[in-house]
């Protein structure tokens, strides 16, 4: 049976690990990173000290690669194993914050590697130069969500440790075989109702906005915001912006089978009349027991598949 294998990385070389024990890999469209977590068999003898990041490998082919956020090594009855909990290296956009002001003509690649030198994290190219206005506490990631989502109208994602906001024009089409379950899913915890925003001038409910998804669940969730300069030069792109954030993976559609084709983010899924070529979300890729599986979810949300 095939296991994915994993090696850490050091300044000098790589550290072995043994025989895979389980292992989940997870991609997701509105998370800005991949996430791995996994046991191993280890020698005792090994040194893991000077681990700088992780890497897994399927097939040879290095499909994870991520920082070393929690590296444990433990004796159990005698057997030695390596407990890892990585997420890919654009997690740091989510844990860096830019100076608050008016930031301006700026890409995509300027505003991800422009402020700070970020390890293996890359970004789409685009011509397009915009502005950014940062308030105290926000993130980088949230800089880039609101930037891209100005130019494009669309959220970014990342894949192989690049920020993304375009779709390939011919992305590859998956046909999972050996299908062990399908699922559908309905999820409206997220969905606010109504957004109010103020002017410039303070002036309450100058900007306004119903989420129609709402009403089908008979969802009263009112949100007020402070006038949103991030939007300046259309203010109603704010509440747009986050009407349609709320309904993230409002609905979605899941195929399991066993084994794992590398799926990436933003390829499309097919499985007779349940998937029909639809945008892929959520890739998820476990290892145990039963062998290898591969979970692919399509959401049917204000980004993708559907437009609300």
């Amino acid at each position: 049976m095939n296991a994915p294998l994993l090696r850490l990385r050091t300044q000098s070389g790589f550290v072995p690990v043994g025989a895979c024990l389980g292992l989940s890999l997870v991609r997701e469209m509105y998370t800005p990173y991949e996430s791995l977590s996994g046991l191993f068999l280890i020698d005792e003898q090994t040194d893991i000290s000077n681990v700088s990041a992780v890497e897994l490998l399927w097939e040879e082919t290095s499909i994870f690669l991520g920082i070393a956020d929690r590296i444990e090594k433990i004796c159990r009855d005698g057997v030695w194993m390596l407990r890892v909990r990585s997420r890919t290296f654009p997690s740091l956009l989510t844990q860096n914050e830019l100076e608050a002001g008016l930031h301006s003509n700026l890409t995509l690649q300027s505003l991800v590697s422009g402020f700070y030198t970020i390890p293996n994290v890359t970004a789409e190219e685009n011509s397009q130069t915009g502005y950014i206005f940062v308030r105290d506490g926000t993130t980088l990631w949230d800089s880039v969500a609101v930037f891209v989502y100005k130019i494009s109208g669309r959220y970014p994602f990342v894949q192989n440790n690049h920020v993304r906001f375009s779709l390939d024009a011919t992305p590859a089409v998956h046909v999972p075989a050996q299908i062990t379950q399908t699922a559908e899913k309905l999820d409206s915890t997220r969905i606010f109702s109504h957004f109010h925003m103020e002017d410039m001038q303070g002036n309450p409910d100058a900007y306004q906005l119903e989420t129609v998804a709402a009403r089908q669940f008979q969802i009263v969730r009112h949100r007020q915001i402070g006038f949103d300069r991030q939007f300046l030069s259309d203010p109603n792109q704010a509440l747009s912006f986050r009407s349609r954030f709320s309904c993230r993976d409002m609905r979605s559609r899941c195929v399991s089978y066993a084994g794992f084709e590398n799926e990436q983010l933003g390829e499309k899924v097919r499985c007779g009349q349940f998937l029909q070529d639809k945008i892929i979300c959520k890739v998820q890729l476990t290892f145990g027991a039963q062998g290898l599986r591969t979970s692919l979810w399509a959401y049917e949300d204000g980004f993708y598949n559907q437009s609300l």
